[in-house]
């Protein structure tokens, strides 16, 4: 019983620390636009900054995954990456110049490669441990808190309080939820105890999810980064409406995330990785193709719920098959997924700004079809 309720608290750790994050995030996003007018800045220009973001976040998680946790544990590159990440929404929105705009994303890529690697592992060693499923519980609250957080902006936006006065509180908000990860992670005898590795290629049955998971990762941002953006250029609608998107889609993946366990057990790992996410890619290609927000917005929706389990059930998949250690297995696969930042923005940066940010929208449905087309395939040769 003690044990059980380390890893309770271990969860609600990890939990309420990507809530507080992913909140900040949500408002941010929805700020995307107004910002890059503040700066004189182009879709290439926010491309590059993802790029640079992917580099550093690359290099991150793989220190993290191969020497840090060995060494100190998920809990403590947890609280450290916590507090890197703290105010860089603030500099993000408060920075005056093209270089220091730039060069935010360094602490912003080396961060969350120190806390979200160190946090999937934590849980993925509690599954192990216990033969329950969390990780699509864990990924709800990334939803809940971009949801929350665009919800949040909304409100912001319309009572025109300013973004620095915003940013400042959450960066002391994120900095106290330390104090949570502190008391509650996991302690190190229940933590993960894998000797240090040497930096090699990931073998290629990780190497193949991992794929997935870059395709997945580069095409993210449309829907992160670029859909307030679409909303208000393409499709004419005010500011204060730019996360509607965000909005929608991830209340769709929190219905799909929290019900996570109960489906997959019920229905399988396939279908709710694979074939539900076929189904709703093809929804919104469709529901874009009409121009019309009344049909795109409960697409989104469905959208949302058919797809948010993908990368929870690529994350598990590849740690059965993986003969590495837990957190060497997750920290080649968040590598792989994140490098998709690399080359993801550089493209799509290209396209929103010479194709149209709607070729985008289209571009997303197309790739996330084939993923799940793809994790089909691999599940049968397994």
């Amino acid at each position: 019983m003690p044990v059980e309720k380390s890893y309770f608290k271990a969860l609600f750790s990890c939990f309420q620390n990507a809530y507080v994050f992913f909140f900040t995030l949500g408002i941010a996003f929805v700020y995307v636009p107004w910002n890059l007018d503040r700066l004189n800045l182009k879709e290439t220009d926010l491309g590059l900054w993802l790029f640079i973001f992917g580099v550093t976040n690359l290099i991150s998680n793989q220190v993290t995954g191969r020497v840090i946790v060995p060494k100190i544990g998920t809990k403590n590159i947890i609280m450290i990456g916590t507090a890197v990440l703290a105010f860089c929404p603030y500099f993000l929105l408060t920075v005056n110049s093209y270089l220091n705009f730039m060069l935010v994303a360094l602490p912003f890529g080396a961060g969350i490669g120190f806390m979200i690697p160190s946090n999937q592992t934590q849980i993925s060693n509690i599954e192990s441990k216990t033969n329950k499923i969390y990780t699509p519980m864990y990924q709800a609250f990334f939803s809940a808190g971009s949801l929350s957080g665009a919800l949040a902006a909304a409100y912001l936006i319309r009572n025109e309080i300013q973004p620095e006065d915003t940013f400042l509180v959450m960066g002391i908000v994120i900095i106290l939820s330390i104090t949570l990860i502190f008391f509650f992670s996991l302690p190190r005898s229940e933590d993960i105890n894998d000797p240090i590795d040497k930096f090699k290629f990931p073998k290629k049955r990780i190497l193949i999810f991992g794929i997935l998971l870059m395709f997945n990762f580069a095409t993210i941002g449309i829907i992160i980064d670029w859909s307030s953006l679409w909303l208000t250029k393409d499709l004419m609608a005010p500011l204060f409406l730019g996360g509607l998107v965000i909005v929608f889609f991830n209340t769709g993946e929190i219905i799909a995330r929290l019900t996570a366990s109960f489906f997959i057990n019920k229905l399988g790992e396939k279908i709710v990785g694979g074939y539900l996410s076929i189904l709703g890619a093809t929804i919104l290609f469709v529901s874009i193709l009409t121009g019309n927000l009344y049909f795109i917005i409960p697409s989104l929706v469905i959208f949302g719920l058919f797809t948010a389990n993908f990368i929870a059930i690529v994350i598990r998949q590849a740690i059965i098959v993986s003969s590495d250690p837990i957190s060497l297995t997750v920290s080649n696969l968040t590598t792989l997924g994140f490098s998709g930042f690399i080359f993801g923005p550089a493209i799509v940066g290209y396209t929103a700004q010479y194709i149209g940010l709607t070729f985008n929208m289209y571009l997303l449905c197309v790739i996330w079809g084939f993923n799940g087309l793809c994790l089909i395939y691999l599940m049968n040769k397994k």
